[in-house]
């Protein structure tokens, strides 16, 4: 009984340890594959989209077609609407949250270049989950580049 009680005691906090970063690991990548995915959208289709922080709810992203008309793509209720070609919204895992600094979107355009709305390109995510965390940083290439976990 005692060794089990030993064994037990060093195996829980490594299995939590990696739930955590396992966590932490699959928000970055399904926010890197949500900008990764409209970028190809935008591409294929020849169309500009925008990848829309806080979309609709806190903690949540969203891709959105843009229309060409500021009256639809500029709506302050754009992120409940759902157009044709429009993503669901991406919900973080439980307890993961992701800063995005000043930026309230990214824009890609029909060819496939990115432009941040309230920031800077390159954009840098950083997404947390306890302690810990991973940034993902986009180019205006649309190239994604995470960092380890720290």
């Amino acid at each position: 009984m005692g060794l089990i009680g030993v064994l037990a005691a060093i195996s829980v906090p490594t299995f939590i340890e990696s739930n955590a970063r396992n966590r932490l690991w699959t928000a970055s990548e399904q926010i890197g594959g949500t900008i990764r995915q409209t970028r190809l959208k935008a591409i294929s289709r020849n169309t500009s989209y925008r990848v829309v922080f806080d979309c609709p709810a806190a903690g949540s992203l969203r891709s959105l077609v843009l229309t060409g008309d500021p009256l639809v793509d500029d709506d302050g209720d754009r992120c409940s609407q759902t157009l044709e070609g429009d993503s669901d919204a991406l919900e973080m895992p439980l307890s993961v949250t992701y800063d995005h600094g000043e930026a309230t979107a990214l824009q890609v355009t029909g060819r496939g270049i990115f432009t941040a709305a309230g920031a800077s390109i390159p954009l840098t995510v950083s997404v947390q989950y306890g302690s810990s965390t991973r940034t993902l940083t986009v180019s205006a290439t649309g190239q994604i580049t995470f960092s380890n976990i720290e």
